[in-house]
């Protein structure tokens, strides 16, 4: 299933499931139970596993930072262990500097004003083309994730945004890896078929 039909049957399922649940409200007149935070957490996991997952396959260097907290140097280190184990090139975005590559990606955590509970997303952002004008680049944000915690606690939410992030990002080039190796085993047999071939041919001249 293609990227397009992927995203598509994701809409699909979204908008089928959105008029079932208002005809069902409206026959019986009763108003609908909202999702539980489990629900929640498992439609942005299959959302995000389905269409956002593949953009992540071939980045080659990740710039990150953390923005909309205070004391966020801290954090920023604690997100850059993590990402170490995405085994690429890593560089903290404001310290960026020019020849500083490769860098495909900039993941941002942006911590909102909470007090007794915490909310941050992350969020992947890339340079992408435009299918109607592959010549057009801009830049978009194709990957993102949301965690809700129930107390004041910063670092667990760099902990579970980074180590899902990395969870996916070494599915998506597990996939990567081997589509290359199948192209490259693929070509190796088309180069012996080509030289049997040719040694063939000498052979009966």
């Amino acid at each position: 299933m293609t990227f397009n039909q992927k995203f598509a049957s994701l809409l699909l399922i979204a908008s089928v499931g959105a008029s079932v649940c208002s005809t069902a409200a409206l026959a019986e007149s009763a108003p609908s139970l909202p999702l539980t935070m489990e629900e929640i957490k498992a439609k942005r996991k299959e959302a995000r596993e389905n269409v956002m997952v593949p953009s992540l396959g071939g980045i080659r260097g990740i710039a990150y930072r953390v923005v909309g907290y205070k004391d966020f140097e801290p954090l920023e280190n604690e997100l850059g262990k993590i990402l170490k184990e995405t085994g690429v090139p890593l560089h903290v975005a404001t310290k960026l500097k020019p020849g500083d590559n490769p860098v495909d990606a900039i993941l941002q955590i942006t911590f909102y004003k909470t007090a007794s509970h915490t909310v941050a997303d992350l969020s992947v952002t890339q340079w992408v083309s435009l299918m109607r004008d592959p010549k057009t680049q801009i830049k978009a944000v194709t990957y993102s994730d949301k965690v809700w915690l129930s107390s004041h606690n910063p670092k667990e939410a760099i902990a579970q945004l980074g180590n899902d992030f990395v969870h996916d990002f070494l599915k998506a080039n597990a996939r990567s890896t081997a589509r290359s190796s199948r192209k490259a085993n693929r070509e190796a047999s088309d180069r012996r078929d080509s030289k049997e071939s040719k040694s063939k041919k000498s052979s009966k001249k």
